[in-house]
């Protein structure tokens, strides 16, 4: 099944206690963007098909490749004063269109430097249920690329991290390659088919598919076996597994091309600190660094004033080896010996934990009665038998158990999880291969389940004072 913005995916929920499973739009969790909704089991009728193909016409733009590309290398030709960018229409203009967008908001004298760093140009989206674009701010975007070249990655595969994209094309051109994969089809203006595809990370769908599925499996066989790398910056507020099987179906797709790689595709994952628990579960070979991503555009994933008072509590998961990716020392990142990792100034090793605890921004406690470190803020209830908030209301917390599997009697580093990751991953691969055959020999490309609808779904967070979240 296909709605206006193409495969659908298929979730479950549990209303009064039966469990109903339906497909939905991929791209939007508000009814209102895209009003999506079949019951599995549901005849899928050719009026129906008619409807949703009609709709789709009305809603996603024509892009035409061949004419953009001609566009752009006009545009790059002309000086600087004759360049312009329509918000309104989304359109590089040259100086003899601009008369016919004089009521239209315009941006005019586009630079040689904002013509190849277009997410400077363009104004974010704001939809909070659809597209909140925030964007790396430049110190951030810089010390990820320079932990990406200390593991050795030369191609990076930027799914919905444009200003990886750009840092990398202006800066590291001569020996790093880049390709942009985005759910924004405003960077068709900028880019052309083998620097940028339009591409919807929670179905794994390109909207081009004839030349964005083509143009990435050219940059992946183009890459070296073990010199590629994903970085991702997914909205928050959507679900983990479907970006786990986009991941796992790209991975498949370069294990393909490179039969002799060793290991999983390197990926960086971003995402708030407080939605490990999401990562883990889906992929328990991640691990979490202790870098702060800031933005420019979001009031509190920041530094300064105006930010968190912890800084931002956006961080890096990935496979990579932590060893291999030194943060930045001039922002206060130090190297921890014991741990074999780059850790934050605040973040100070407990030798009875074994590890360097803190997570939030500030220096955890060890509390010899729960044998774990703790956030300084929290103290030890007796009634309770473990440290909680002081205002906590005593019985209102389930025991703790593990992490990634959330069964009693043993802890994260000790789970049968993470200990077999290995063997996980390699099963995960298997099981992708066999959905991939699956789903093109039954034409329904894109499907995946997911436990909850994206709108149904809220996260709780201890971090009561980030009222607004990337979504």
């Amino acid at each position: 099944m296909v709605c206006s913005k193409r495969p659908t995916i298929l979730f479950k929920r549990t209303i009064d206690g039966e469990e109903q499973k339906f497909y939905a739009c991929a791209a939007c969790r508000d009814r209102k963007d895209c009003n999506f909704f079949l019951k599995q089991g549901d005849e899928w009728t050719s009026q129906k098909q008619a409807h949703w193909d009609t709709r789709r016409k009305h809603i996603l733009p024509s892009i035409d490749r061949r004419q953009l590309s001609e566009r752009l290398e006009k545009i790059r030709k002309i000086q600087s004063k004759d360049r312009s960018y329509c918000h309104s229409c989304n359109l590089l203009l040259t100086s003899e269109e601009r008369s016919s967008h004089a009521d239209h908001d315009v941006t005019d004298k586009i630079s040689d430097y904002q013509l190849s760093h277009p997410s400077e140009i363009m104004k974010p989206l704001e939809s909070a249920k659809k597209e909140a674009q925030y964007l790396f701010a430049k110190r951030s975007t810089q010390a990820i690329v320079n932990m990406l070249r200390s593991a050795g990655i030369r191609s990076v595969l930027c799914i919905g991290a444009p200003r990886i994209h750009e840092f990398v094309r202006a800066t590291h051109s001569s020996d790093m390659k880049s390709l942009l994969l985005d759910f924004d089809h405003r960077y068709h203006q900028f880019y052309g088919d083998k620097e940028f595809s339009w591409f919807n990370a929670f179905n794994c769908h390109w909207f081009l598919e004839d030349e964005g599925k083509t143009s990435t499996l050219e940059f992946m066989r183009q890459a070296g076996e073990n010199e590629l790398a994903i970085v991702t910056d997914p909205p928050f507020g959507g679900r983990a597994e479907p970006l786990v099987y986009t991941f796992q179906r790209l991975d498949v797709f370069h294990k393909e091309l490179h039969p002799d790689r060793n290991g999983a595709l390197s990926l960086m994952w971003i995402f708030p600190y407080f939605m490990e628990p999401m990562i883990l579960d889906s992929n328990p070979s991640m691990s979490m660094l202790d870098y702060k991503v800031d933005y420019d555009n979001h009031p509190l994933f920041q530094q300064g004033h105006k930010g968190r008072k912890y800084g931002s509590p956006v961080r890096i998961f990935t496979n990579i080896l932590p060893s291999k990716l030194p943060l930045p020392e001039e922002e206060g990142y130090r190297f921890c010996d014991f741990c074999e990792k780059w850790v934050s100034s605040e973040n100070k090793h407990c030798f009875k934990c074994s590890s360097c605890t803190s997570k939030d921004g500030r220096t955890y406690v060890h509390c010899d009665r729960c044998a774990r470190c703790v956030k300084p803020s929290w103290k030890h209830c007796k009634e309770c038998k473990r440290c909680c908030l002081p205002d906590h209301k005593c019985g209102d917390f389930k025991p703790a158990g593990c992490f990634l599997c959330h069964k009693p009697g043993h802890k994260k580093n000790e789970c049968p999880i993470r200990t077999n990751s290995e063997d996980a991953d390699s099963a995960n691969r298997q099981r992708v291969r066999k959905k991939i055959k699956v789903q093109s020999s039954s034409g329904e490309e894109g499907k995946t389940m997911g436990k909850h609808n994206f709108g149904k779904r809220k996260y709780q967070s201890n971090e009561k004072n980030i009222k607004k979240r990337k979504v």
